[in-house]
């Protein structure tokens, strides 16, 4: 919260008219003459700074809604951002009468509130966290949350926040179709599906290859000619030779018997043809169909080719066969098509062969040995999806009998607890009622089920309570609100088990579960969605890049940008370094292209690899990230008050106020303004009474960035729309008066004097995420103890995690 909102937010209703006593007594006493002598002037009746008034906040915190801002109130106090330093600052005495009245007062809030603060008895499952459940649930890899509406987020960024997730009626049907497709294909009736397959060996073309009948001899001799050709200039050996530079070009072969539902496999037999001054060549895979005017496709898989010559290797590649276009019944063009290409993207080495050849370029090549087709993949029948749902049946056993138990182990699994007779009357009743029309055992399985799977207790984790006070979880919500929390996803076997047996709270066995967890690679579903979410990494899809200034920059590198963000997250966490290394580090996660992009030595391929920094670079950290820099640019230059505020909120847990309505953005595409420095323009943005309130204390933090352009190169001159080139002026005073040259000493800063700040803003972050709602006033304390305890821990992401999973808000409801 800005200085602007605190203030307007701080003083309280002057109109009572009953005689102040008690606490409000020493309020109207002590406390509001100091609030009128500094908070008045910009913020009183007269005038409202921010189009804010400051007579709306209520001094009683207990029977008041505005704890919480009071509570942002004295950590301004506390951090001397109030009041601003244009304005008569409060003696030291005065501003421990406001400090301690404001701790006093917050502290019997949070007493009076402990018994009915901080519960989340419904949260439904966000769409990723659906996705993964039915996937691990059901056994089969299928896009269940193809049809949902996307979510949205909460104050924090968060997508799992349970006051942001509702339902609606059609989402409901969603479900229902995405539960009835999934168990038509996961229970199976009747014989296997025939099976597929398809090899061949993959050489130069021969005119003994086509037919030729009714050709004229000169026509032959020419396709003769042309294949040799062909085989001279591209394919130079035993192979098809696949390069990079051309990307219509691509070997296509076409496989005419193959399923039309169920997990395919091709594999690709290739080496490459590359020198060491160049990357990896990348192969591409499709599957599509050929049509008249079109030729439909979509891409199954795509993986660096790192074999050298005569070392090939084999990929694979594996798909669903219905998630692709497939021919219908047009004689003119049967079959499946696959198409092979290399997406290589990057530089090339300019040789020259002899003194009197001409300089070539020389790319990587895929050099192409065999492909191979199967489909459907299975490797029994009925598969497994099928078996872990509709187990062996005992002979003994009626329909109905059967139908008990198979219920009792699918719903145990679903509904992440044991099943009890209240659940299953309801659904064996459905069995009983749809088992005599339907024509297969199978049939009714499918319709029964899933019905279990549009339930509360499936869609929702189901917390309930039995009276109004806060309770200990029990060991099965427990074990999903961990699984949740780590794995986006319900618990495995090991962690039911833990929970069944009644030893999941016992602090050594959740420590242990806490560390196989985060060991198991599932855990990069927290390390994915955590980081999105908390640092805006989706907001790198909402900017344009201007061709007109940025003409060689590659869309595709925004994912790198994303990937580079979540690597850096992952290694630091898996690798259980400090997490002031957010800050500032001695090392990057590249791939090929993004380290290209930056201008720093890398990996070959586009696998993400540990990069050492040396001890002058510019990079480290996620200030230096593109996915920071350009998610906060406009697309045409850098955008310092973005950076300024993504910065202040998403690090130090400080955002500034929203803008009034009728202030406008930074012009910096007018005429007038565009030509001018940046400090310029920041300053005539300023000089608007309305802006400069909250903007002296916003733009010192973006300016610091200037060296980095609006897609997170580095630049030492800038230029852009109607601008003279000039020198990047990076230079910046911190509102705490604290002088930086640019990001290097920015970061210096942030580790030296905001560490807490940065720590604390983190610790509140994982938690939030963790308990799946906001935080509130009775939260403040463990807030308070996560952040000594993760100091005390060298900032370790692991530790604070296990803390956080040990704490009493995540084991309670």
């Amino acid at each position: 919260m800005s200085i602007a909102v605190a203030l307007g937010l701080l003083l309280p209703a002057l109109a009572q008219a009953v005689e102040p006593t008690g606490r409000l007594k020493v309020f109207q006493a002590e406390v509001l003459p100091l609030l009128k002598t500094h908070c008045m002037r910009c913020h009183g009746a007269e005038q409202q700074e921010g189009d804010l008034s400051l007579s709306q906040l209520n001094p009683d915190l207990v029977q008041g809604s505005d704890a919480e801002t009071w509570h942002d109130v004295l950590n301004k106090l506390n951090l001397g951002q109030m009041p601003p330093a244009k304005e008569p600052q409060p003696t030291p005495a005065e501003r421990k009468l406001l400090t301690d009245w404001l701790t006093s007062e917050l502290q019997h809030a949070i007493d009076a509130r402990r018994s009915t603060g901080g519960r989340v008895v419904f949260r439904r499952l966000t769409n990723y966290e659906y996705q993964n459940t039915m996937r691990d649930l059901i056994g089969l890899d299928l896009n269940y949350a193809a049809e949902l509406p996307p979510e949205s987020t909460s104050p924090e960024g968060f997508q799992n926040n349970g006051a942001s997730l509702g339902v609606s009626a059609m989402q409901i049907e969603y479900y229902l179709q995405a539960a009835r497709n999934a168990l038509r294909k996961a229970i199976v009736s009747g014989p296997r599906p025939e099976s597929h397959s398809f090899a061949q060996e993959i050489r130069p073309l021969v005119l003994e290859d086509f037919d030729t009948t009714g050709m004229k001899p000169q026509q032959i001799e020419n396709k003769r000619q042309n294949l040799l050709k062909n085989f001279r200039k591209k394919q130079k050996g035993a192979a098809a030779r696949l390069e990079p530079k051309d990307t219509s070009s691509y070997y296509q072969t076409v496989v005419q018997q193959f399923p039309r539902e169920g997990d395919i496999l091709i594999r690709i037999t290739a080496e490459a043809a590359a020198t060491p001054e160049v990357g990896f060549p990348r192969l591409q895979v499709a599957l599509g169909v050929r049509a008249d005017t079109q030729s439909p496709e979509r891409i199954l898989g795509e993986a660096d080719v790192t074999a050298p010559a005569g070392q090939p290797q084999v990929l694979e590649f594996r798909g669903r066969i219905e998630d692709f276009p497939l021919p219908g019944h047009n004689p003119k063009f049967p079959g499946l098509r696959i198409n092979l290409r290399n997406v290589y993207q990057g530089p090339v080495v300019v040789t020259k062969d002899t003194e009197e050849k001409a300089d070539r370029e020389s790319a990587p090549a895929i050099v192409l040995k065999s492909i191979e087709f199967l489909g459907p993949v299975s490797t029994s029948w009925p598969p497994e999806s099928h078996t872990q749902i509709l187990f062996p049946r005992d002979e003994s056993l009626s329909e109905s009998e059967y139908a008990r138990q198979v219920l009792e182990r699918f719903l145990r699994r679903a509904y992440r607890r044991p099943a009890t007779e209240a659940d299953l009357e309801p659904l064996l009743a459905f069995f009983a009622e749809v088992r005599p029309t339907s024509p297969t055992l199978e049939e009714a399985f499918r319709e029964t089920l899933s019905l279990a799977l549009i339930s509360p207790d499936f869609l929702y984790l189901v917390e309930p309570r039995t009276d109004a006070g806060r309770q200990p979880l029990t060991d099965h919500e427990l074990a999903s609100r961990l699984s949740y929390f780590l794995w986006s996803t319900m618990p495995d076997a090991p962690l039911m088990a833990a929970a069944d047996a009644g030893q999941l709270r016992q602090p050594e066995q959740l420590a242990a579960q806490v560390t196989r967890m985060l060991d198991d690679p599932r855990s990069g579903q927290f390390v994915k969605h955590f980081s999105n979410q908390w640092l805006n990494l989706s907001g790198l899809t909402r900017v344009a890049v201007n061709p007109q200034f940025y003409g060689k920059f590659d869309d595709r590198l925004k994912d790198d940008m994303q990937r580079e963000t979540q690597q850096f997250f992952a290694e630091i966490l898996n690798n259980q370094l400090s997490a002031l290394l957010l800050i500032d580090s001695d090392f990057v996660m590249l791939n090929r292209p993004l380290a290209e992009h930056y201008g720093l030595p890398g990996p070959r391929g586009m696998d993400f690899e540990r990069v050492p920094l040396e001890a002058d670079s510019i990079r480290g950290g996620l200030l230096t990230q593109g996915s920071f820099l350009l998610t906060n640019s406009n697309g045409e230059d850098s955008h310092p008050i973005r950076r300024a505020v993504w910065l202040l909120d998403r690090l130090l847990d400080n955002p500034p106020a929203p803008p009034p309505p009728d202030v406008p953005e930074l012009d910096s595409k007018s005429p007038s303004v565009a030509g001018l420095p940046l400090k310029q323009q920041l300053e005539m943005h300023r000089a608007k009474e309305s802006c400069n309130g909250c903007h002296r204390g916003i733009d010192p933090w973006g300016v610091a960035f200037e060296n980095f352009d609006a897609v997170g190169q580095w630049r030492t001159i800038v230029t852009g729309r109607g601008r003279k080139p000039a020198p990047v002026d990076a230079a910046a005073v911190l509102p705490d008066g604290t002088e930086v040259a640019g990001v290097a000493d920015l970061q210096r800063y942030l580790l030296e004097k905001q560490q807490q700040p940065f720590a604390r803003s983190l610790a509140k972050r994982v938690l939030v995420y963790a308990l799946g709602r906001s935080l509130e006033l009775p939260d403040e304390a463990i807030v308070d103890e996560l952040t000594a305890q993760f100091a005390s821990d060298d900032y370790r992401l692991d530790q604070l995690i296990a803390r956080i999973v040990a704490s009493e808000p995540f084991q309670t409801k």
